[in-house]
């Protein structure tokens, strides 16, 4: 198995197009709203932000055993469909993420053309499935209707944390077609910005994003430590669509020749930290937790049974 400074070094081909610095940072408040409590009511800080951008919110997608969670907003000027996804903020998404294992995600579906060959198996985090899984088929059933009116509409998924992982394990069962209807409409085209994503999966699973042509944009800011995890399992990578929030300020777009641009991100593994993981620019991903601790306690509690 080739180490992460063996990929870096291969030469590969990037079909896919970004980052776009300017959608991140419009991105960053919907990613940031999903932490909030009340987001049916549009009213908290990133809410507002997102609705000053012409963004109104649709509807809300949970699923209480796996206390996971993303929401569904729509940009009708920009003609976008957005689903944003929530990161880690219980201890059932701790769980998710601290899975000790990994899973194919190849079984039953349709062929993976990545250049002229299918390519080695690609294998994923089983706790970020999980979590994916967990809000699959509701996020597939509303968007069946929301694209049914909305046909001529641009579909971009992201989230934060765990929250981009899940968006990027979405966008693959998506484009692959899987667990869909036979008749579900397909957006004008797709995008992908994910903040501090962790890595999803092996070699091939970045392969097979660097192969679509489409907007792909993973921002990390400074020494963001997800971006640098998991690794206890070995064999999991970055694709090349880097956006690195450098310590000094500014932004770089990273080399996309390589998987994991050692100039870039991994340029500050060795201090990786919380912090860089919670701020995004101005975003604060646990504001809304730091502004309702009571809520914030409820998610760490966990029912014992009787």
């Amino acid at each position: 198995m080739l180490s992460p400074s063996d990929i870096a070094t291969i030469p590969i081909t990037i079909n896919s197009y970004g980052p776009d610095v300017a959608r991140a940072k419009k991105y960053v408040y919907l990613s940031g709203a999903a932490y909030c409590f009340n987001i049916p009511a549009w009213k908290c800080p990133y809410c507002k932000k997102s609705q000053s951008f012409g963004y109104d919110f649709e509807s809300l997608i949970v699923n209480k055993e796996a206390n996971t969670l993303a929401f569904i907003a729509i940009n009708k000027e920009l003609k976008e469909i957005v689903v944003s996804y929530r990161g880690t903020l219980n201890v059932a998404n701790v769980v998710h993420d601290i899975h000790p294992s990994v899973v194919s995600i190849e079984a039953g579906s349709t062929s993976l053309e990545r250049g002229k060959s299918k390519g080695p198996e690609m294998w994923v985090h089983t706790g970020m499935i999980n979590a994916t899984n967990s809000l699959y088929p509701e996020v597939v059933e509303k968007l069946d209707k929301l694209l049914r009116k909305h046909n001529d509409f641009e579909l971009v998924v992201i989230g934060h944390s765990l929250g981009a992982s899940e968006a990027s394990l979405t966008l693959f069962l998506l484009r692959e077609e899987l667990g869909l209807p036979k008749d579900f409409p397909k957006p004008k085209s797709y995008a992908y910005f994910g903040y501090g994503t962790p890595r999803v999966g092996n070699q091939a699973y970045a392969d097979y994003w660097n192969a679509q042509a489409m907007q792909i944009t993973r921002v990390v800011n400074k020494a963001d430590f997800a971006a640098y995890t998991p690794q206890a399992l070995g064999g999991y990578v970055h694709n090349g669509n880097e956006l690195w929030i450098m310590p000094t300020g500014g932004e770089r777009v990273c080399s996309k020749e390589v998987y994991e641009d050692p100039y870039c991100a991994n340029s500050l593994a060795g201090l990786s930290n919380v912090h860089d993981h919670l701020h995004y620019w101005d975003v604060h991903f646990l504001s809304c937790a730091g502004a309702d601790p009571v809520a914030t306690a409820k998610q760490f509690v966990i029912d014992m049974p009787s």
